[in-house]
C-alpha cells in the first residue's frame, strides 16, 4: 500500500457517495474496468493513461500494479492500481498528485465498491484527499458536481452494456 504523508497545514478530506444502477455487478465492473471508459471519453486537453510496468507479466489496463495518470490543466493524478477484486478497486495516488494546485489539494486514494441489491447494484465511491482548510468547502462542492455527472454517465453506459448482453447471439 502506498501511504502518502499528510502535509503540515492540510486536513484529511473524505468525499463519499453511492448510487444504485439497475444492472448486475458484472456489468458495472465490465464498464468500470474497461480503460476505454476513461481514455476514450476525455475532453481535450485532459487525458487518462495506463501503463504496465512489466508488460510481459501484467497486462496493461485495470490490473494490480498498473500505473495510471489523469492529467491536464489543474490536475495531475498519478497513481497505482493496488487492489482489484470482484467488487472492489483501490487506486492510490502518488506523492505529487494534485488538483487545482499542489499547494491546496492532494488526492491520495480513490476506491470503488459494489454491493448487489436484488436485480440492481449499489456503487459506492470514496475519494480521499489532503486539502487546505480554506478550500475544503469548494472541494466538496466540486466533487458533488463532478461525481453527480459521473452517476448519470455510468447509469446510461452500464444500461447499454446490460441490454447488449441480454440480446441473444
Amino acid at each position: 500500500m502506498i501511504k502518502q504523508p499528510q502535509p503540515p497545514g492540510f486536513q484529511d478530506h473524505v468525499y463519499e457517495f453511492s448510487f444504485v444502477i439497475e444492472a448486475g455487478e458484472e456489468h458495472i465492473w465490465q464498464w468500470l474496468n474497461d480503460t476505454r471508459t476513461f481514455t476514450d471519453t476525455q475532453v481535450w486537453p485532459w487525458k487518462v493513461e495506463f501503463y504496465s510496468p512489466d508488460a510481459k507479466r501484467i497486462p496493461n489496463g485495470f490490473h494490480e500494479k498498473v500505473l495510471t495518470n489523469h492529467f491536464g490543466p489543474f490536475i495531475n493524478l498519478a497513481g497505482e492500481l493496488v487492489k482489484i477484486d470482484h467488487n472492489y478497486r483501490d487506486l492510490q495516488y502518488f506523492y505529487g498528485s494534485y488538483a487545482i494546485s499542489f499547494r491546496w489539494i492532494r488526492p491520495y486514494r480513490l476506491e470503488f465498491r459494489t454491493e448487489p441489491k436484488g436485480d440492481s447494484t449499489e456503487v459506492q465511491c470514496t475519494l480521499r484527499s489532503y486539502v487546505k482548510p480554506f478550500i475544503a468547502g469548494f472541494w466538496t462542492r466540486s466533487q458533488k458536481m463532478f461525481w453527480g455527472r459521473f452517476k448519470g454517465w455510468s447509469r446510461r453506459s452500464i444500461r447499454k452494456i446490460a441490454k447488449l448482453s441480454l440480446v441473444p447471439s
